[in-house]
C-alpha cells in the first residue's frame, strides 16, 4: 500500500512547489491532473525522478461546462472531440510513468443529464468503451470516479461504479472510490468494497467536510475493514480540500490556502496510523 496525494487541491501553486512539498512530506507518490496543455510532461518525469516521488497516475481533466471535455456529451462531435482529448491524456500517463486516468463518465460539475431514459450512461459507456483502444496499446488503467450527485450526474455511488465498470466490459477498466462522496451516497463505509472488490484500483479519501482525515466525522474503521475485506493493497490518494463554499475551484485564496499545507500533512499521519490497523 502507498500513500499519494493529488495536486490538484493546491489549486495555483506552481507543480514544481508541490511535489517538492509532496516529496518532503513524507508522500511515495503524487496524482497529478492531466492538464496535457500545462505541463511538460518530460521535465514532471524528470523532477519526480529526482525528488524518488512516484507519480501513480493521473487525475482526468474533465469540467463543466465544457462540453468537449463530456465523454457524455448529448452531441456526437462534442463526444468524440472529448475522447480525443481523454486519449491525450492517456499518453500523459504513459510519459511519466504512471499506471492509471482516473475517468469521471460524464463532466464534473455537470450535474443534470442531457438526455432521456438513461440516454447519459450509454453515451458515457460508448465513450469510456472507445478509449480502451488506446489504454489498451499503452498499458494504462483507465479508473472510473463515483461523485456524488451534486457534482455529477451518473455515476454516483460505489454501486454505480461497479455497473458501470462491468457494462465496458474491458480488463483495462477498473474503478475508485472516494471517502467523501461514499459518505453522502453509500449505505456505510463498508459495504462499498465488498461489492467493488474485483474491480477496485485505488482510493481517494478527503473527511465528511472534504477537509484533512480526522476533520469530520466519517468512521474511517469501516473504511479500513472494507480495505481489509476487499484485499486492497493500491494507492490511497488525498484528496482534501480548503475550506470554501466552491467545490469545483480548488484555490480558496488566502488565508485559507494555506490550511491545505496542514491538511496534506494531518492527512498522512492519519492514514500511517490506519496502516497499523491493517
Amino acid at each position: 500500500m502507498k500513500f499519494s496525494i493529488c495536486s490538484w487541491i493546491f489549486g495555483s501553486l506552481p507543480i514544481e512547489k508541490v511535489m517538492q512539498f509532496v516529496s518532503q512530506t513524507g508522500y511515495d507518490a503524487i496524482e497529478i491532473r492531466a492538464a496535457v496543455n500545462d505541463y511538460n510532461w518530460k521535465d514532471i518525469l524528470q523532477l519526480s525522478k529526482a525528488l524518488s516521488l512516484e507519480i501513480g497516475g493521473l487525475t482526468g481533466d474533465t469540467g463543466w461546462p465544457n462540453e468537449e471535455q463530456d465523454l457524455a456529451n448529448a452531441s456526437p462531435t462534442n463526444r468524440q472531440k472529448a475522447i480525443e482529448y481523454f486519449n491525450r491524456q492517456i499518453e500523459a500517463v504513459k510519459e511519466v510513468e504512471g499506471t492509471y486516468l482516473v475517468v469521471c463518465p460524464s463532466a464534473v460539475g455537470k450535474t443534470a443529464p442531457m438526455g432521456q431514459n438513461g440516454e447519459d450512461w450509454k453515451w458515457a459507456v460508448d465513450s469510456v468503451q472507445k478509449l480502451t483502444e488506446k489504454a489498451s496499446e499503452l498499458d494504462i488503467t483507465l479508473v472510473i470516479e463515483p461523485l456524488n450527485r451534486y457534482e455529477s450526474c451518473i455515476v454516483n455511488s460505489g454501486q454505480d461504479g461497479v455497473r458501470f465498470v462491468r457494462e465496458v466490459g474491458h480488463p483495462k477498466v477498473r474503478m475508485l472510490l472516494d471517502s467523501y462522496h461514499m459518505n453522502m451516497e453509500d449505505e456505510d463505509m463498508e459495504t462499498p468494497f465488498l461489492l467493488a472488490k474485483d474491480h477496485l484500483e485505488i482510493l481517494h479519501v478527503a473527511d465528511s467536510n472534504r477537509r484533512a482525515l480526522g476533520r469530520g466525522h466519517i468512521d474511517f474503521g469501516q473504511f479500513v475493514s472494507g480495505m481489509k475485506k476487499s484485499d486492497f493493497t493500491g494507492y490511497i490518494v488525498v484528496e482534501c480540500m480548503a475550506p470554501g463554499v466552491n467545490p469545483f475551484q480548488p484555490d480558496k485564496g488566502q488565508p485559507e490556502m494555506d490550511l491545505i499545507y496542514t491538511y496534506a500533512e494531518e492527512s498522512l499521519g492519519y492514514l500511517r496510523k490506519l496502516n497499523t490497523l491493517m
